[in-house]
C-alpha cells in the first residue's frame, strides 16, 4: 500500500503540560528550534514523526501528513481545484473539527512529502538558485483571513547546502503584538517587543522570494540565522 502518515503536529496551549503527558506514557522528545521559531519537540514514532508545537494564533490543534497513490492525488487535486501543472503540490484540507491535513503523493514504493508545496526554487538577484521554505504554505487560512496580519516561519537553502531559518512579522502583526501585550500587561503593557527576525509587508511567496533574492544579493543573511550543522554519528 502507498497509503502512509507520516507526520503528526499538535498545537499545544501548554507545550510543557503536553511534553510532560506524553513522556509519561514512553515516548521520548528532542527539544528543536528553527533559528528564531518556536521551541517544539519531536519523537520519531516508527515511520511517524510526532510534533508538539506551542499553539500561538494558529488554526486547529492538529496537523497530519499523509502520502496517498499518485492517482488518487491527482484526483483529489482536480477535485479540490488544486492546478494538475503541479502535479507533486500538496493539497492541505480540513476534516470536520478544523483539524489539518496535508495530503502528498507517494512515489511507487518510495515513501516522501510532495516537495512542490515546502520548497519551490527561485533564481536570487545575483542568479543563484535557493530553496525556501514557508510555515503558512503548511496550514488553511480561515475565513477572512489577513495576509499583512500574522507571523511564520521561513527557512532558506542555498546550493552548498547552507540553510539559515528565519522567524517573520507582518508589519500589521507587530501593531497586534503590541496590543496584545498593553491589553494583557506584558512587556511593561506592550512598552517594548521582543522583535523577530524579519519584518514584511505580507505573507506572499513572491514577496519572500524577492526579499530572499535582495537579502543575497547584498550579503545580508545573518549568522545567528544560520542552521548550526548537525554533528554527524558513527
Amino acid at each position: 500500500m502507498a497509503e502512509a502518515l507520516t507526520l503528526v503536529v499538535l498545537y499545544c496551549s501548554d507545550i510543557d503540560v503536553s511534553l510532560r503527558f506524553y513522556e509519561r506514557l514512553g515516548l521520548s522528545f528532542v527539544k528543536e528550534q528553527h533559528g528564531a521559531g518556536p521551541i517544539h519537540y519531536s519523537s520519531q514514532l516508527g515511520d511517524v514523526v510526532l510534533e508538539l508545537y506551542p499553539a500561538g494564533r494558529r488554526p486547529g490543534r492538529v496537523r497530519l501528513a499523509v502520502t496517498i497513490p499518485a492517482a488518487l492525488h491527482s484526483a483529489l487535486q482536480q477535485a479540490t481545484g488544486e492546478a494538475s501543472h503541479q502535479p507533486e503540490r500538496a493539497v492541505v484540507l480540513e476534516d470536520p473539527d478544523r483539524n489539518q491535513v496535508e495530503i502528498t503523493r507517494a512515489h511507487g514504493d518510495v515513501r516522501q512529502p510532495a516537495g512542490a508545496s515546502t520548497v519551490l526554487t527561485a533564481e536570487t538577484a545575483t542568479g543563484r538558485p535557493f530553496e525556501l521554505w514557508l510555515e503558512f504554505e503548511h496550514w488553511v487560512a480561515p475565513a477572512g483571513d489577513d495576509p499583512t496580519d500574522d507571523f511564520f516561519n521561513m527557512a532558506i537553502t542555498l546550493p552548498s547546502g547552507v540553510r539559515y531559518a528565519l522567524n517573520v512579522w507582518t508589519y500589521k502583526a507587530v501593531e497586534a503584538a503590541r496590543k496584545d501585550a498593553a491589553l494583557g500587561g506584558e512587556n511593561l503593557s506592550g512598552r517594548y517587543l521582543e522583535p523577530p527576525d524579519l519584518l514584511v509587508e505580507r505573507m506572499d511567496r513572491a514577496l519572500l522570494e524577492a526579499v530572499v533574492g535582495d537579502l543575497l544579493a547584498r550579503n545580508a543573511l545573518r549568522e545567528a540565522w544560520r542552521v548550526a550543522e548537525e554533528p554527524e554519528t558513527g
